[in-house]
């Protein structure tokens, strides 16, 4: 089956980074040296954190699922880690990131795309190139050209169409040492992150959903323990609002409490990358609301394979790995939801929430 052409805005931040080094190499087939090299590249921050395993199988399990990249189906080309990475992985050859260069005519680039010289470029990225090497050109000089914009609004003025650099950020133009959004004086604008400060402590406590969120608040705002903030992550759009992070004095910790399924458990190890790289602490488990969230009852799910539940279960402590696997595996999820407002206020012991 032909696998799909990702929707640029369906990747997290971390995962279009590693996606451009990945469509960077000379290669259609990456052995497990040189695609460790391109996360080392792109994500420095992630690569070097104790736990970077579990935040680079997080990220090809996210470019496998888009197509963009694709990994051995005999899980004997896996090694035996915790979790497990593929002995390599592919580029498809219809990907829309890695084609076979073509002729291309001369250009003369801006002092600034010099690397475009060498470089292999399909006719569509020289295209794309040429462009952004008219923008360079045109506003050379002029601090209001210049002056840093939202980047669908400076797709808009470079290309003409506004979700041009959301498709580009993923491909090999934006691999390390190439473009950069701060040569286009733009930047991905991070959405909001509703969120209220209920103590000093150095600790905050992001929330999947709304409804658990508002419970959450008012239980702990009398008595916050650890907590400092308590913020509402919005399902998937944390991979993008965590920057918004970076504005909180002092914080030393973030907890993660969501959904026991295979997006809740998705987010915050993604996530963990983008934190990260923006100099923030990795996003870790609520260890106690998951252990509360495993008594309660399960709802029907969509079974997942005992490797993906496992990856999947390795961000949660060692404790309760194998309930999440056998949860996930059977074919259940276990909603935040369940573990309502009267749950947790039978249950308020921050001291086992958050140890």
């Amino acid at each position: 089956m032909t696998p799909p052409h990702p929707d640029p805005e369906s990747l997290s931040p971390a995962a279009a980074s590693l996606s451009a080094a990945l469509h960077a190499t000379d290669t259609t087939t990456l052995a497990r040296s040189t695609y460790l090299h391109a996360f080392h590249t792109a994500l420095p921050g992630a690569a070097a954190h104790p736990h970077h395993r579990l935040t680079l199988a997080a990220l090809l399990d996210e470019l496998t699922r888009t197509g963009l990249i694709t990994a051995p189906a005999n899980r004997q080309k896996w090694d035996p880690g915790s979790p497990p990475l593929p002995d390599w992985i592919r580029i498809p050859a219809n990907s829309p990131t890695k084609t076979t260069p073509g002729p291309r005519p001369m250009t003369s680039w801006r002092p600034e795309l010099t690397w475009a010289y060498d470089a292999r470029l399909t006719a569509q990225q020289t295209e794309d190139l040429q462009a952004v090497n008219r923008w360079l050109r045109d506003t050379s000089g002029s601090s209001d050209a210049r002056m840093p914009l939202p980047l669908r609004e400076r797709s808009h003025e470079i290309f003409g169409d506004e979700k041009r650099l959301d498709a580009l950020v993923s491909t090999a133009l934006f691999a390390p040492s190439r473009l950069t959004l701060d040569q286009l004086a733009t930047y991905r604008q991070a959405p909001p992150i509703a969120h209220q400060q209920i103590s000093d402590q150095s600790t905050a406590l992001v929330i999947e959903n709304s409804d658990t969120y508002a419970t959450l608040l008012t239980l702990l705002t009398p008595n916050p323990g650890p907590i400092g903030h308590v913020l509402f992550g919005c399902g998937r759009a944390f991979e993008a609002s965590i920057t918004q992070l970076t504005h909180l004095p002092g914080l030393r910790r973030i907890l993660y409490y969501g959904d026991l399924d295979a997006d809740g458990l998705d987010i915050p190890a993604r996530t963990s990358a983008t934190a990260l790289d923006h100099n923030l602490p990795a996003i870790q488990p609520a260890t106690g609301l998951y252990r509360l969230l495993l008594t309660r009852p399960r709802s029907p799910s969509q079974p997942i394979s005992q490797v993906q539940a496992a990856r999947l279960a390795n961000w949660l402590p060692d404790d309760l790995q194998a309930a999440a696997r056998t949860v996930l595996t059977q074919g259940h999820r276990i909603a935040q939801e369940s573990a309502n407002r009267r749950v947790l206020r039978t249950d308020a012991h921050q001291d086992r929430w958050f140890p």
